[in-house]
């Protein structure tokens, strides 16, 4: 961060109340914090939404991917990340994006990249294939294969999906097997969804599922359960320590749905928050 930016950032703090914020301050002493209590309310949620236990670790693998892209490359934003046991493929930043991104939906029980191929017939009748960048099926069956452009592209993409729909999403598998209705839908993800907020927002939502403190979310939730309207990020890291555990804490609220932003955007220390 530039030396101008951390100055603006400072004054907006002071501005909202926040300006301990700005600062690193010893530990907090023992006789200054709160009891930690058990919030039934919390725990009932969290662990509905826990991760199922394994019983072995599993090699991870690409699933169902049609096509397997290099796993990183020097020049280029191509890589790879891991949703549960596969390997989730990039060829793009903007795609990059997106696949974080939708690792962040709560009903979200399958993600595979690369995936399906399919059919599509063009004006004078013949035969083309598509590969489609992501799929995705939710907690109620519900699947949805996904196309990754910019958003200049989108009036030609639209008539891409069109043309796929039309020929009943039919998916082609190994040796040309077709399958009619290998997803329920097709959708269009451009920059202008799969934003840079939203990527940066997604990344803090994923690292709390493994880095949060239970006693801490159960704590955080019943203070935000009594504050009244919306309240700011940063006031629930006044008067606490470490800064970081509840720094995590609320994040980990905001994935499971227990408070939310009221305004889209980056999240920080100055955005307003409500109770879900």
């Amino acid at each position: 961060m530039r030396h101008t930016h951390k100055i603006a950032k400072h004054l907006y703090l002071k501005r909202a109340g926040l300006r301990e914020l700005s600062f690193p301050n010893g530990s907090v002493s023992s006789l200054d914090q709160l009891p930690v209590p058990t919030s039934a309310s919390y725990l009932a949620v969290s662990g509905s939404m826990a991760a199922k236990p394994r019983s072995a670790w599993h090699e991870p693998d690409h699933g169902l991917a049609v096509r397997t892209p290099a796993l990183k490359q020097a020049k280029t934003t191509r890589g790879h990340t891991f949703y549960r046991d596969t390997v989730i493929y990039h060829e793009s930043g903007l795609e990059h994006r997106v696949s974080v991104v939708l690792q962040t939906y709560r009903g979200l029980t399958r993600l595979i990249s690369q995936y399906p191929k399919v059919e599509w017939i063009d004006g004078d009748g013949e035969v083309h294939h598509h590969t489609c960048d992501y799929f995705i099926e939710l907690v109620d069956g519900t699947r949805i294969a996904i196309v990754v452009k910019y958003e200049r592209k989108r009036a030609e993409m639209l008539d891409l999906i069109e043309r796929i729909c039309d020929n009943g999403i039919t998916g082609i598998g190994k040796g040309g097997k077709r399958t009619v209705g290998v997803a329920d839908a097709v959708a269009l993800v451009t920059n202008a969804q799969a934003t840079q907020e939203a990527f940066e927002n997604a990344y803090f939502l994923l690292s709390s599922r493994s880095h949060h403190d239970q006693a801490e979310c159960a704590a955080l939730y019943d203070i935000v359960q009594q504050l009244p309207g919306t309240f700011r990020f940063g006031q629930l890291l006044l008067n606490c320590w470490p800064r970081a555990k509840r720094r995590t804490a609320i994040w980990r609220l905001l994935d499971l749905g227990l408070i939310e932003p009221a305004n889209r955007g980056l999240i920080d220390e100055l955005s307003w928050l409500r109770t879900a």
